[in-house]
């Protein structure tokens, strides 16, 4: 019987100090699952292309600035530059031919298999190009609405970058910067580039420390 009442005594102190303890954590911090609630992020990104226009090679470079939420969704603002000399074009009057394109807009893009090391993407940007040509006995200039949806794979290199490669295809407006060459800049692109920035914005979701009163 001695050594049950002692257990019995032992158990108790045991139970009381846990219990305490617990409540000394709770009053220390808040824990909570906030999974509803969206990841922030935001990163700057370059990239290179290489294109056709009409079977005229093209060359271009972009950046873009975005925000990320819950690594599924993109918005932000991308500007790029894009070139080519126009090499199928009949020189039998001599010189050359040239075109170049500056253009940029609002860049969305939806993101599959946000938590995996690879992702899928489909970048969209809807904008303005300003379109120049020029050539032996000429030069004009053009204003032009451009459209570009694409797809993209995304490889996450760490938490802070992000290597993209894909294919877009370009839809213009009709143009008149080089007569009897070109009426529009529609055309594919390859591209790659990288993404560096912090996509998760958040501190920890799940716990947190309680409020001073």
């Amino acid at each position: 019987m001695k050594y049950i009442r002692m257990f019995l005594v032992a158990l108790i102190i045991l139970t009381t100090n846990q219990t305490r303890s617990q409540e000394t954590d709770n009053k220390d911090y808040i824990e909570f699952n906030d999974r509803k609630n969206i990841i922030h992020g935001i990163y700057l990104g370059v990239d290179v292309g290489y294109g056709q226009i009409k079977k005229n090679q093209t060359t271009s470079a972009g950046i873009k600035l975005a925000y990320v939420a819950n690594k599924k969704m993109e918005l932000g603002i991308t500007a790029k530059a894009l070139f080519s000399d126009l090499r199928s074009v009949d020189r039998s009057f001599g010189g050359n031919f040239d075109l170049l394109v500056i253009y940029g807009g609002l860049h969305s893009e939806n993101i599959l298999l946000s938590t995996s090391k690879f992702n899928f993407s489909f970048p969209f940007l809807i904008g303005m190009g300003y379109v120049e040509g020029s050539g032996p006995l000429f030069k004009s200039t053009d204003i032009t609405l451009i459209v570009e949806p694409g797809v993209n794979v995304l490889y996450n290199l760490s938490k802070f970058i992000q290597f993209e490669a894909g294919i877009k295809y370009r839809f213009s407006t009709p143009i008149d910067p080089i007569p009897n060459i070109l009426d529009n800049i529609n055309g594919f692109s390859i591209n790659i580039g990288s993404k560096i920035g912090i996509f998760n914005l958040n501190r920890n979701r799940y716990k947190q420390p309680a409020p001073i009163d």
